[in-house]
């Protein structure tokens, strides 16, 4: 009966750490919804940049980057957050450019928020 009892205890605390442990190891929730933040982010900014090249409706293109405005919100990670609102600062003043009609300073912006988005998915993907 005591060989029972320590075999049983074993059973049980073997049972329990390896399901702690496969907790531990398990990818964060938020990770995956930060990591498609980012990337939609990227696509509607590089979405809007093709459409402002092709001479497309200044419309399309403002409603382009406010998509990408409304998708970056999800995308926080401490190391880059004042880069993050830099970059939405970009975003705001292409849109104002855009709606002024001065498309050259737009376009420029709209070229720092890409690339200012693009670093901040680098720096991401080299910590994750």
């Amino acid at each position: 009966m005591n060989s029972f009892k320590k075999i049983l205890v074993s059973l049980t605390m073997a049972a329990a750490i390896s399901s702690v442990s496969t907790a531990a190891f398990a990818k964060p929730a938020g990770e995956e919804a930060v990591t498609t933040a980012v990337t939609s982010t990227i696509a509607s900014l590089e979405q809007a940049l093709s459409l402002m090249e092709k001479g497309g409706d200044n419309e399309a293109v403002n409603k382009a980057i406010g998509t990408a405005r409304q998708q970056q919100k999800e995308f926080r990670f401490e190391v880059t957050e004042r880069q993050r609102q830099k970059a939405v600062n970009m975003l705001v003043r292409a849109q104002n450019e855009l709606k002024g009609g001065n498309l050259q300073p737009a376009e420029q912006s709209l070229r720092e928020g890409l690339a200012s988005f693009k670093e901040m998915k680098a720096i991401y993907d080299k910590t994750h």
